[in-house]
């Protein structure tokens, strides 16, 4: 057995800039889970950190909502 990671995985994504106050309002709803960051919010570009474990129940969250989001994931270089 793996031990669980120890870091949050970390996921960014494009959203209507319009919606980051209810990507947040949901996530929230989920205490412990996973923080939302806003990166650009004029092109809704937001970060997503989600706790070790939650992942999967995070990007359910994520799919549910992919159309009243308008959520695309994208890749960012550092």
């Amino acid at each position: 057995m793996q031990p669980p990671p120890e870091e949050c995985s970390v996921r960014n994504y494009l959203i209507d800039p319009y919606q980051i106050h209810y990507l947040r309002f949901i996530i929230e709803a989920y205490p412990g889970m996973a923080v939302v960051s806003t990166l650009d919010a004029t092109l809704g570009l937001v970060s997503i950190a989600v706790a070790p474990g939650c992942e999967s129940d995070i990007l359910q969250i994520l799919e549910a909502e992919r159309e009243t989001l308008k959520l695309s994931e994208v890749g960012l270089n550092s």
